[in-house]
């Protein structure tokens, strides 16, 4: 009996450090306000506005991501969001195919009802992971997207992220050439761009 106790009490430890690390990690993105017309890029990830298309590339796979509604619950710290994503797994990055993926998805992160140790505890109603195909992504609120999965360690998974000011799926081209990629950077300062001047640097170039 006192092992099983001692078992539960130590993965509950695990948890709770996992939950510390992952709330850290989170201050970067989804302290950002999701102003309806900007598009902020962190080192750890990108917040989308409502509505607008957010690529996502692992190798060959491409993904594209769409927020359709935020809300919040009994108090500003019950989040949720409505999401659309489109999986082409074909490598072509074609997503006027057939055979491309659709998933409409709630996410929700409702604000914890009760500490262990002096840690918020959820462990019921939580969905925090964007699912496009094979592409597990983090979610913490609002447009937030990070370069890496839920629990993973901060870092530089292959996953790259391209902001874009289309609406609907029928308009994208993950070749054009004004789209600019980002991956997991440290080091990069954070950056706000309304979405409306988003392609202007790359449209000045050509």
């Amino acid at each position: 009996m006192r092992k099983s106790i001692c078992v539960i009490i130590f993965y509950l430890v695990i948890i709770l450090l996992m939950v510390e690390k992952g709330m850290a990690a989170s201050n970067q993105v989804a302290n950002i306000p999701s102003v309806s017309d900007e598009v902020h890029i962190a080192p750890n990830g990108v917040s989308m506005p409502l509505g607008k298309i957010l690529f996502v590339r692992k190798d060959a796979d491409y993904c594209a991501v769409k927020f359709t509604k935020f809300w919040t619950g009994k108090t500003e710290d019950d989040r949720y969001a409505e999401y659309e994503s489109y999986y082409q797994d074909d490598k072509t990055g074609d997503f006027t195919k057939d055979n491309v993926k659709f998933r409409k998805d709630v996410l929700s992160s409702p604000k914890a009802k009760w500490s262990l140790f002096g840690h918020p505890v959820v462990l019921f109603g939580v969905n925090k992971e964007i699912k496009c195909g094979t592409i597990r992504l983090w979610w913490t609120g609002r447009g937030s997207v990070y370069f890496f999965k839920r629990y993973q360690a901060e870092g530089d998974y292959g996953i790259e992220l391209a902001p874009t000011k289309w609406t609907d799926i029928s308009q994208v081209n993950v070749f054009d050439p004004r789209i600019k990629w980002y991956r997991y950077d440290e080091k990069r300062e954070r950056i706000n761009i309304p979405v409306d001047q988003l392609w202007e640097e790359r449209e000045k170039e050509r």
